[in-house]
């Protein structure tokens, strides 16, 4: 796993990605999406390390697909995904979509916005779990050029709630 995420990170140099860190009272997450040039297709990676007792660290990584929608005058994408979820004892292969919007409000201080949800049901959910799903919506602001500050809110569900938390983080933008 430990050298998946370094291909990750390395990656991200060598097409163009967003890399983002987020921080809980117990969690600390580094996810990014790189996506391929010259096309609508991206690659998903999360890892979320867990400090609360009981709970085990996350890890995610996927495909998506985007694309302009109908609300293509705000400058926003719709993204479907295939995501691979897994803690130690549960396992999914969610299919969410997703909304983001990477610049919008004034050109000073833009403001980008993300929204996104996957669900497995039990054919689709592996070891422990019986179902998942997952929810983010995330707002950031980008007080310089090529990194933005977040706030967000995330929920992650195998069978119960592994993790339901507002986060603040980093983003930076390759």
């Amino acid at each position: 796993m430990k050298k998946f995420l370094l291909v990750l990170l390395f990656s991200i140099y060598s097409f163009g990605s967003d890399f983002n860190i987020e921080l809980t009272n117990y969690t600390l997450v580094a996810n990014s999406t790189i996506n391929i040039p010259n096309t609508n297709f991206g690659v998903r990676g999360s890892y979320l390390y867990n400090d609360e007792d009981g709970k085990n660290d996350y890890y995610s990584f996927g495909f998506q697909a985007q694309g302009a929608n109908s609300l293509d005058n705000y400058n926003s994408k719709l993204a479907i995904f295939i995501d691979y979820d897994h803690t130690k004892d549960n396992s999914a292969l969610p299919i969410g979509i997703g909304i983001f919007n990477k610049k919008f409000g004034s050109d000073e201080y833009p403001l980008s916005m993300k929204a996104s949800i996957g669900y497995a049901p039990a054919v689709l959910s592996f070891d422990k779990a019986n179902k998942f799903w997952k929810g983010d919506i995330r707002v950031g602001i980008q007080p310089i050029q090529n990194a933005r500050v977040l706030v967000g809110y995330r929920t992650i569900n195998f069978n119960k709630n592994y993790q339901s938390v507002v986060y603040f983080g980093v983003g930076f933008i390759f």
